[in-house]
């Protein structure tokens, strides 16, 4: 006969930092992400550091596609990444979690100053967070899908590695969307040419376009296409 008592102690368990739990509100983490990050914390106790979105889904009674959504929030606000470890598999790192956890406490040790320029940085940190946040939306509405976790960091790579700006990565979604190609790698491609050719603007783009457009037409070939506007981004949407 089992033992409860001893199933329920080689269930093995996690310690959660108390002060992360006491500047969840600072930090911007919701019930449903703090579920989803001690959920990841104890498969990764357990032997598995890339749980996959169905059995996360099964654990915590979310829906496979919240998962999604709650992961890639995770990874939007800088709290997770996905990283390879030494043995060639993927992984969910908290080191971006941590940072702000030491960020914060050391904070908390300094006299506050320059409070005007500290609140106009933060307030300039938060538009380009919530910037950022409408592009990963945009993209998995133009995509018509969820995007994956492997799409999610790819993406966030596009700012923190090759810092693209929010207006130039929805610039070479609508870029995809015209030619009806509905990958990250073309997109990708696009930002690469445009980087290459020091393309940094919408009014760059449309340059560069016109430019395309006008040595066609001088070979001969068809007639430029007509322009098409920016994407107009809705607040609501998601």
């Amino acid at each position: 006969m089992s033992n409860p008592l001893a199933e329920y102690l080689n269930s093995g368990s996690i310690n959660v930092s108390g002060f992360l739990l006491t500047n969840l509100a600072t930090l911007k983490i919701n019930a449903a992400e703090l579920t989803i990050l001690l959920e990841l914390q104890y498969f990764r106790s357990q032997g598995e550091r890339f749980p996959a979105a169905t059995k996360l889904a099964q654990v915590t009674d979310f829906s496979e596609d919240t998962v999604y959504e709650l992961l890639h929030q995770l990874v939007s606000k800088k709290l997770i990444v996905i990283t390879t470890s030494a043995d060639g598999k993927d992984e969910y790192s908290f080191a971006p979690l941590v940072a702000k956890l030491s960020e914060l406490l050391e904070k908390h040790q300094e006299q506050p100053s320059a409070t005007a320029v500290q609140n106009s940085t933060t307030a300039s940190k938060s538009e380009s967070i919530n910037d950022r946040e409408q592009t990963f939306k945009m993209i998995s509405h133009e995509f018509g899908r969820m995007l994956s976790p492997i799409e999610l960091e790819m993406i966030n790579g596009w700012f923190e590695k090759d810092h693209y700006s929010a207006e130039l990565v929805q610039l070479s979604l609508r870029e995809a969307v015209l030619n009806q190609v509905y990958n990250l790698k073309y997109m990708d491609r696009i930002l690469l040419n445009w980087k290459k050719h020091n393309v940094q603007s919408a009014a760059q783009v449309e340059a560069q376009r016109e430019q395309r457009q006008q040595q066609s037409a001088g070979k001969g070939e068809r007639q430029p296409l007509p322009k098409v506007p920016l994407f107009k981004i809705k607040k609501d949407q998601g």
